[in-house]
């Protein structure tokens, strides 16, 4: 049973002066807060633990590119040329869907559900768990595209004549991909319909990039479209840099194409990205 004395004694501590320390003795000081860099590392990891723990995130982004090489690997009549264009191509869509579909869908469950907008009112900075969110996506496409590089050279003995160029390609397709899935969180109006959006806009992309099959099969007017898409010069420098004909025109306009689409969809985001709930919870 609680008495009014009881009720004295333990708030009597709270409404003490604490104590003042002694000449020549130091006061202990909480530890002050981690800037916005601390903060966004500390967000990587947990990021980082919520993805590789997730059994679906692991196989769309990890498991399905590599049987998708397998299976274009096999069926094709030349392996080693199949998979000397597959390799690249399927790297190319581990480090666009592994950015682009993965934040879309995960930003929009957060958004949905009010965690984004718990975010608000703590003291991590905005710009940190967008910049965990993101590091973490474009970290685990990475290891997707080591895993299929692996893959190809163990089984198919093929590996990139160029390797500056196979990184460049991938961090200008993580960096798009990236950006523009943030942007796609906008059209986005509730958490069912993330999925179904996301791919949406993603697959197609992707298909006309020639991750599936190469452009050089596809109508002019296809080509010409297709060239102005956010991964499609990426990708063209990504087979380029294991077939060794790299060519400074094709680093420019992939640099061109892939910089011009991921400074639109950040300046797209900033303005319309939102970290309320679209629908009232």
């Amino acid at each position: 049973m609680m008495t009014a004395s009881s009720v004295h004694n333990d708030t009597a501590p709270l409404m003490t002066t604490p104590a003042t320390p002694a000449d020549g003795q130091t006061s202990s000081r909480r530890p002050s807060p981690p800037g916005a860099l601390g903060s966004a590392v500390r967000q990587l990891r947990w990021d980082w633990l919520q993805q590789v723990r997730n059994p679906s995130a692991v196989f769309f982004t990890l498991a399905l590119p590599v049987l998708f090489l397998l299976a274009f690997a096999v069926t094709s009549t030349d392996t080693e040329a199949a998979a000397g264009y597959y390799v690249p191509t399927m790297m190319g869509l581990a480090a666009a869907s592994g950015t682009l579909t993965n934040l879309a869908v995960t930003l929009t469950y957060l958004r949905e559900y009010g965690q984004l907008k718990r975010i608000l009112v703590t003291p991590l900075p905005r710009s940190s768990f967008l910049a965990g969110r993101i590091a973490a996506a474009g970290i685990v496409s990475l290891l997707t595209c080591a895993v299929l590089g692996l893959v190809g050279a163990v089984a198919y003995d093929v590996v990139p004549e160029q390797v500056w160029a196979l990184l460049l390609a991938l961090v200008l397709i993580i960096a798009a991909g990236s950006a523009i899935g943030v942007l796609t969180t906008t059209i986005i109006r509730s958490e069912t319909a993330a999925a179904p959006v996301a791919n949406a806009i993603g697959l197609p992309v992707m298909l006309a990039s020639g991750v599936f099959f190469p452009l050089s099969t596809a109508p002019d007017w296809f080509t010409r479209v297709a060239e102005l898409l956010p991964f499609t010069r990426s990708v063209e420098l990504a087979v380029a840099a294991y077939d060794g004909t790299v060519t400074s025109e094709l680093v420019l306009q992939a640099l061109l194409t892939g910089g011009l689409w991921t400074l639109g969809a950040i300046l797209l985001a900033v303005r319309f990205f939102s970290w309320a709930p679209r629908k009232r919870r």
